[in-house]
């Protein structure tokens, strides 16, 4: 079985001319975006491109150079508010270059326009603070202060905050343009999520599903800063999959499906691949009879007026909170000699799914965690679970391996509630046909709670009140992995075992390296084929955001973000980083 990148792969000598082309000012265009490898000295896009790869066509810096990688310089954020329950706005986010100026936020979404060109510091041009009121936002967020990135549109740095707003902000001078109201968190909705820029519409989708919400996709128009179009990720009544939300008492409209990670977009079929969460509430199944539809789903929608093509859910009234919101990278391939079109997902149930991206059919699916028991397998045709009833009301799929309101707790669930892979991105390098997938890896019990209605559907439940039917039981020992996976098949062809589990996503190179960030402050690289550790470099404080790579000058940097505040359910099973703390920091490393 062959591969090819949706990119393709350009010859050494347009490599290197892009990598010393002059600086220039110029406006962000959908034909860049289209073309992001003609460009290989910037990153411009979240993942790297549309499909999602977040692969680098520099290799300056390779398997034979990498052991000569040290800091370049470093670059320190604010970040750190008093008051609420979160002081520190975590770093997550994926930093955008473009022509030797970096655009990247905090986690309170502060954003930076950091000078870079000088490759020996960071001179912050300017910044803008959407001025949250952090006291405020912190309490009413449900899972944390997080921001995973800006986007480039024409002049503009496109952004969000946590209390729901977007923005506009002028490149140059940090301006803001325009702002607009998108998601409401006095209803338990926040913005965490990086805008996917599609021509001129930007695209996100709110959080919250712990909080009672029913989640949306919503459209900015940036030429007016207003509503282009907005799309429940569970349908409303008399909308097909409406159905499957049985009980009667419209217990889709606290449903979740909640949105946290940009999505992928197909050029060729105008087609955008957006993860969906988990249903809620998370773990009381009986409180939601039926399939759930869209939570714990991919949707491939239209970006002009958000409708859905379709949609494949890859667990049916999930019991487990195995949201699957994570990016779906786009890849063509000959499937048993067959050229396809496919989406690929490193699922949170533990399974690689290798999807039919224009129809959404079936084509593999291979577990790929060490450690899985909450079904035997998955229907070779459908990708279904082989413990699924279709005719139950409530799947209860490998006997006690959730809870329910009879018998509350559950025996050892595998993987565990944080999943085999959460929101972390993977990366995929197209000339060898491998994706890399940190994993989470390690077992857990969940207590089954009776979830009480939610006030206007006669319970005492309020917006903004944990609306989740249980809870996991902790403490648990988890460990992480990172694994290369052909995915054509969801063969896994390469593993390496980690210490700590994976809160950050990966960066694979043409240098044939793949970089990722650890809980204990380590950034390390390790080869491409082999998956053997071949640098690594301690910054002192826990990482969770994925890396970048970009050049000036014709000189290759790696980029990342280092020190979010870490979750307590992990951070106290490991006592010898409980002193670790936390700081708002940009690392940039260089040969």
């Amino acid at each position: 079985m062959t591969r090819t990148s949706v990119t393709g792969t350009f010859a050494a000598v347009l490599l290197m001319a892009s990598a010393v082309a002059p600086v220039r000012a110029a406006d962000m265009t959908n034909e860049r975006e289209l073309n992001p490898q003609r460009e290989p000295q910037n990153w411009i896009l979240h993942h790297g491109n549309y499909q999602g790869h977040r692969f680098s066509l520099l290799k300056e810096i390779n398997t034979d150079t990498v052991k000569n990688l040290k800091p370049a310089f470093t670059v320190a954020l604010s970040g750190f508010q008093s008051g609420g329950r979160y002081a520190h706005g975590n770093l997550e986010a994926t930093p955008l270059v473009e022509d030797g100026i970096m655009y990247v936020p905090d986690g309170w979404g502060s954003v930076y326009a950091i000078d870079v060109t000088s490759g020996k510091k960071g001179v912050i041009k300017w910044k803008m603070d959407p001025g949250t009121d952090r006291a405020w936002a912190g309490d009413v967020a449900c899972c944390g202060v997080n921001n995973r990135g800006v986007a480039l549109w024409k002049d503009k740095v496109v952004s969000i905050s946590l209390d729901g707003r977007m923005f506009a902000i002028n490149k140059a001078t940090g301006e803001v343009a325009w702002e607009r109201k998108i998601a409401d968190p006095a209803m338990g909705e926040t913005l965490t999520i990086a805008p996917l820029v599609i021509r001129d519409l930007a695209i996100v989708g709110t959080a919250g599903g712990e909080f009672g919400i029913r989640g949306f996709i919503e459209a900015t128009d940036l030429n007016t800063g207003k509503a282009a179009w907005r799309t429940y990720t569970i349908p409303g009544a008399g909308e097909p999959g409406n159905e499957t939300w049985k009980n009667g008492k419209e217990r889709w409209k606290h449903g979740g499906a909640s949105i946290w990670e940009t999505a992928t977009y197909d050029p060729e079929t105008d087609t955008f691949y957006q993860g969906v969460g988990n249903a809620g509430p998370d773990w009381d199944a009986e409180y939601r009879p039926g399939d759930n539809k869209w939570a714990a789903s991919v949707l491939a929608i239209n970006p002009s007026d958000g409708k859905i093509k379709w949609g494949y859910q890859y667990t049916p009234n999930d019991p487990y909170d195995y949201d699957e919101i994570s990016e779906h990278p786009i890849i063509n391939a000959k499937v048993n000699g067959e050229d396809r079109k496919l989406v690929v997902h490193a699922a949170r149930n533990g399974f690689f799914y290798t999807l039919d991206r224009v129809n959404g059919s079936f084509i593999a699916g291979k577990q790929y965690v060490d450690q899985l028991n909450w079904t035997t397998g998955l229907d070779p045709k459908t990708g279904r679970p082989l413990d699924y009833d279709p005719a139950g009301n409530v799947q209860y799929y490998v006997k006690d391996s959730h809870g329910t309101r009879a018998r509350p707790l559950s025996n050892r669930l595998c993987p565990s509630i944080q999943g085999g892979k959460n929101w972390e991105p993977s990366a995929y390098n197209p000339e060898l046909g491998l994706l890399y997938v940190p994993s989470i890896e390690g077992c857990n019990d969940i207590r089954t709670v009776e979830q009480k209605d939610m006030q206007d559907q006669s319970g005492p439940v309020k917006f903004r009140e944990r609306f989740t039917g249980g809870a996991p039981e902790w403490p648990v020992a988890l460990y992480g992995g990172l694994k290369a996976i052909d995915p054509v098949t969801g063969e896994t062809k390469a593993a390496a075992k980690l210490k700590y589990p994976n809160l950050s996503g990966a960066l694979a190179t043409a240098g044939n390296l793949v970089f990722l960030g650890h809980l204990d402050g380590t950034f390390s690289a390790y080869d491409a084929k082999t998956l053997a550790e071949v640098w690594s470099f301690n910054t002192g404080t826990g990482i969770n955001a994925p890396a970048i790579s970009y050049a000036v000058n014709g000189k290759q940097y790696i980029a990342v973000l280092v020190g979010s505040r870490q979750p307590l359910n992990i951070m106290q099973n490991l006592p010898e980083l409980k002193n670790t703390s936390t700081a708002s920091m940009l690392y940039v490393f260089s040969l």
